[in-house]
């Protein structure tokens, strides 16, 4: 059948899980502008906790029926999605917190290079000379566009704690990968519930709680006023939608597709500030835009084209 004549609502379907992605870099865009307003006034603390709770809904959701489905090594691969879920959220918190915004992307959006990676080793998943090339250019965009202050230079070179701050945009890049590539296991063994995986990331969050807060070693700032609760709620909501719609890209493309889509938010979160700022957009900043916009370019057009159903659960 020519693209044409599959053109747009059968072309549409089957790219469904680059829209989920993008649409969920989108959001993960807004969210991380917010948490960095936010988290001025509030406690980051406060906003996680706040942040589990956009997950509960989730229960509604859930596909009773594969019960029957799940193995042990299932359940183990659905706490790891839960847990690296987790640490997507209360890393990404505390890294965004940081004032060394552009430092922080360049390290947490090294997640493609890892999916890709572990993809291959793990998952068995195809990876061509184009994949490799459009990794490398999505990275390349990510340094171009936020400059970090370890090769670019500037007023504040590092990170503020040193070290400990390297390590929380590190740690956040592993469980981000982690997180995909757990995901993209359960969707080869034909027992992946975004739904479920959902709950499980807010049921672990709520659990691992006290822990975080007795870590927590800064005094706490709680919410005061109708605005800030505003900001909460609305961080909640956006929070919860960002991650179901990343949960549902997974379940059609590969963890390293979705990770280099996902990179776009780097792009959405520069042009977010500067618009709110009025920060001056220089053209180093619009070549690592367009580097970074190749990928989901490259994958919208390769999906209007391609015949074959995009994962084994299709051809059942």
């Amino acid at each position: 059948m020519a693209p044409s004549d599959r053109f747009p609502l059968s072309s549409l379907y089957d790219q469904r899980g680059i829209i989920f992605a993008f649409l969920g870099a989108a959001l993960f865009a807004f969210n991380s502008l917010m948490v960095n307003v936010i988290t001025e006034r509030i406690s980051p603390t406060i906003v996680i906790f706040a942040c589990l709770f956009a997950y509960l809904p989730s229960v509604a959701f859930i596909r009773w029926d594969y019960g029957e489905r799940y193995r042990s090594t299932d359940a183990i691969l659905i706490v790891l999605v839960g847990l690296s879920g987790l640490g997507v959220l209360v890393l990404g918190v505390i890294a965004f917190s940081m004032p060394q915004i552009g430092s922080t992307s360049a390290i947490v959006f090294s997640r493609p290079v890892i999916c890709v990676v572990l993809g291959k080793v793990l998952l068995d998943e195809p990876f061509g000379i184009s994949d490799v090339v459009l990794v490398f250019l999505n990275f390349v965009g990510v340094i171009l566009i936020s400059e970090p202050p370890f090769l670019f230079g500037g007023d504040s070179v590092g990170y503020e704690g040193g070290i400990s701050g390297l390590l929380v945009a590190v740690a956040c890049a592993v469980c981000g990968a982690s997180q995909f590539i757990a995901s993209r296991k359960l969707v080869q063994r034909d027992t992946y519930d975004p739904a479920l995986l959902l709950l499980t990331t807010g049921i672990t969050g709520m659990s691992a709680m006290p822990v975080i807060m007795l870590v927590d070693d800064v005094d706490v700032q709680y919410v005061t006023t109708a605005a800030d609760w505003g900001l909460l709620v609305l961080a909640v909501v956006v929070c919860g939608f960002s991650f179901a719609c990343t949960y549902l890209a997974l379940h059609s493309e590969k963890a390293s597709v979705v990770s280099l889509i996902a990179t776009t938010e780097v792009v959405i979160s520069y042009f977010f500030q500067a618009f709110l700022t009025d920060d001056p957009v220089g053209w180093v900043s619009i070549a690592g835009a367009c580097l970074i916009i190749t990928a989901p370019l490259k994958y919208a057009i390769s999906g209007i084209f391609r015949e074959e159903p995009s994962h084994p659960d299709e051809e059942q």
